[in-house]
């Protein structure tokens, strides 16, 4: 006998099942996320894969271009591929040091931290709508616990490497950093 699966149609997107493991409801809830930004940053003319990049250099300016690959968590080529289409776009530069000129630093230009002004409305607006019949004690607990699961699995599949401790995970969470990642305040998607 099989089990009756529970789904929700929500408009216009796919029928929910409410029997999904959890990985999958993650799975779909970041889909939709990025399909409501890409959508809002697509009427603006902004490429949704430069929403990652911009938003690590408004908070990390004039950071190598290797930390922005890896902040971004994509690959050296990805990266470069994206610096080069937003340096002709305008939104950064591309410098050296003169005693270092082998390692590349990316820079917002006048354009590129103009834009910060106008598209975080929009991601803040893609979480309020996400939010919309949720406390914000509701809001507080599940960023805890989104937190909380990918640092254990990061932690899980660190292969040959040692766990973090708890103090450390803690810590990093305090310094706003998520196992290389940048960790955005509530409301900056």
């Amino acid at each position: 006998m099989s089990k009756a699966i529970s789904k929700v149609a929500l408009s216009p997107g796919p029928a929910i099942d409410l029997t999904d493991r959890l990985a999958h409801l993650v799975k779909d809830a970041g889909k939709s996320l990025s399909r409501a930004l890409q959508a809002r940053l697509a009427r603006r003319a902004i490429a949704y894969g430069h929403w990652t990049f911009l938003r690590i250099l408004w908070k990390h300016d004039g950071i190598s271009q290797t930390e922005l690959s890896r902040l971004a968590g994509v690959m050296a080529p990805s990266t470069f591929a994206a610096v080069q289409a937003m340096e002709d776009l305008g939104y950064v530069v591309r410098k050296q040091k003169p005693d270092n000129r082998k390692t590349i630093y990316i820079h917002l230009t006048s354009l590129g931290r103009s834009l910060e002004a106008e598209l975080v409305p929009l991601a803040v607006d893609v979480n309020d709508v996400a939010t919309h019949g949720l406390s914000a004690r509701q809001v507080d607990a599940f960023r805890e616990t989104l937190i909380t699961i990918i640092e254990n699995l990061e932690q899980h599949s660190a292969i040959g490497s040692e766990a973090e401790t708890s103090s450390t995970s803690s810590n990093r969470r305090k310094a706003g950093i998520a196992k290389g990642r940048a960790i955005v305040a509530p409301g900056n998607s």
